[in-house]
């Protein structure tokens, strides 16, 4: 690897690879997206694939899961190669499976129906479906009930059936592209518990890192090798050490938004960034959609007026905005452009006599890519064709944009997106707090509220805790979580 900024250290453990592609070079138009990698997978490892947004991480795992076929590059799967014809079906059946940042789900049918749809057991009586994926749920440690459709279920459970659904199958390879995104602290620890057996039941774990940068690998070494600087350097040498603002020095306001929530008066101040914190599923994730109009009514007020929305129309009208977990979902039309999907809110004043303002409506674009360093693709290209993290910097930006809102309400906003992103949309959300606009963070990852937030509530029983930024904050932050599930 001559083009490396260092040679790959060879992972621990004999033998071939059980996974390996070999000279792989992938263009979109005329950006390149991979230059002539090399990946490898040896039995019973577990590899973190690492990169800045736009690193080619996603394309490295679609061009293994058939996804994508490269113009030149070659793939073997137990010393057999593998032909790269851009066949998803014929590398799953080869034991090659992908979990996405989005649950590949049928919503229209039910937990036990999806986990065994398209394998043996779907042909079996209900009860035995039932029993199967009760099974394969227990694997994650969740006893879900598996007669829900999955229509009904929070974006996190609906990661977790996904999971199951990959995880009861037998299996040679497992890519998971940002699997925990969605998870409480209790599912990713089991998770990562899992994924140890698994790997242990095969060979010695042998724990390595790969990180790319521009489509190429710029490290490859087993993680004992290098410590916590030596990744951040790799990853984004140009924010390394400049994701986290501290609070202190920040100028908060006067109260703007009071929340009377069950047993308790919650209140949240002009330029402040106020995280909530809970389980995946928990109540933080409904107090944001009922300040939005879309869950249970509220007592709320704001700038000391009665609020409380009906519909996120109502809501929107006193200047709330809202930025759903489920960025596919709620949040994109997937075959828009980037430019529509961030102006659709707005589309209206970007219109005149019935015509449509492309010029006009490209220069609001051509602000949020600057400010969020949206990258990849043309602006008229469809918003599916960008990464996770330039999506969500798309919906996140949509409301940065338009009119300025009095309050922002954001349910996991850095979900599923690498370490650039987070640092990209971080520093959006502090300079529109530094505007004065209350945030609101809604989420089930205490480094994500310790990233973003200047203070937290700690949202698990009839009265939230509140904690404030210090040392060793998102340790504390758990600890509160367990303390207050255990009372």
């Amino acid at each position: 690897m001559a083009h490396s900024a260092e040679a790959p250290v060879s992972p621990a453990g004999n033998g071939a690879s059980l996974l390996r592609l070999e000279n792989i070079h992938v263009t979109f138009g005329g950006t390149v997206a991979l230059v002539d990698e090399f990946f490898h997978v040896m039995p019973g490892e577990i590899v973190g694939l690492l990169g800045h947004n736009g690193a080619g991480k996603s394309t490295l795992v679609n061009v293994a899961s058939g996804a994508i076929r490269p113009q030149r590059g070659r793939m073997f799967l137990g010393g057999e190669a593998i032909p790269l014809r851009g066949e998803p079906g014929h590398i799953e059946r080869l034991g090659i499976k992908v979990i996405h940042q989005q649950p590949a789900l049928a919503d229209n049918l039910s937990v036990a129906d999806n986990i065994t749809l398209g394998r043996p057991e779907e042909k079996r009586p209900r009860s035995e479906r039932r029993r199967f994926a009760v099974s394969a749920l227990s694997l994650l440690g969740s006893s879900m009930n598996v007669d829900r459709p999955v229509s009904s279920l929070a974006f996190g459970e609906k990661q977790i059936v996904d999971l199951a659904r990959a995880l009861s199958t037998s299996l040679r390879v497992l890519f998971l592209d940002e699997p925990t995104g969605a998870l409480g602290q209790h599912e990713a620890d089991r998770l990562h518990e899992l994924l140890r057996n698994l790997a242990a039941d095969i060979l010695k774990v042998c724990t390595r890192l790969v990180v790319l940068r521009s489509g190429r690998v710029v490290l490859d070494r087993p993680r004992t090798e290098f410590g916590l600087a030596d990744l951040s350097a790799a990853l984004a040498p140009e924010m390394s050490g400049k994701e986290k603002t501290p609070a202190e020095g920040k100028r908060i306001g006067h109260e703007l938004l009071t929340v009377d929530w069950y047993a308790q008066r919650l209140a949240f101040r002009r330029g402040e960034i106020t995280g909530l914190f809970g389980m995946a599923a928990g109540p933080q994730f409904k107090l944001l959609q009922s300040l939005f109009g879309i869950g249970e009514p509220i007592a709320a007020g704001l700038e000391g007026e009665r609020f409380a929305p009906g519909s996120p129309r109502e809501a929107m009208r006193r200047g709330v905005y809202y930025v759903s977990a489920d960025r596919e979902g709620d949040g994109l039309l997937i075959d828009m452009s980037a430019l529509d999907n961030l102006v659709l809110p707005w589309i209206g004043r970007h219109t005149l006599f019935g015509v449509y303002s492309h010029s006009k409506a490209a220069s609001v674009y051509e602000r949020a890519k600057l400010a969020l360093n949206i990258q990849g693709g043309h602006l008229n290209a469809p918003v599916g064709a960008l990464s996770g993290g330039n999506r969500q910097k798309v919906v996140v930006g949509r409301w940065l944009f338009g009119d300025q809102p009095k309050v922002l309400l954001l349910s996991q906003p850095t979900q599923g997106v690498d370490v650039g992103a987070r640092a990209d949309i971080a520093r959006a959300l502090r300079r529109l707090a530094a505007e004065g606009v209350t945030v609101l963070v809604a989420s089930s990852e205490s480094d994500e509220i310790e990233l973003l937030c200047d203070r937290a509530y700690i949202c698990e029983g009839e009265s939230w805790m509140e904690a404030g930024q210090g040392p060793d904050w998102g340790e504390r932050l758990l600890e509160g979580l367990v303390a207050q599930v255990r009372r």
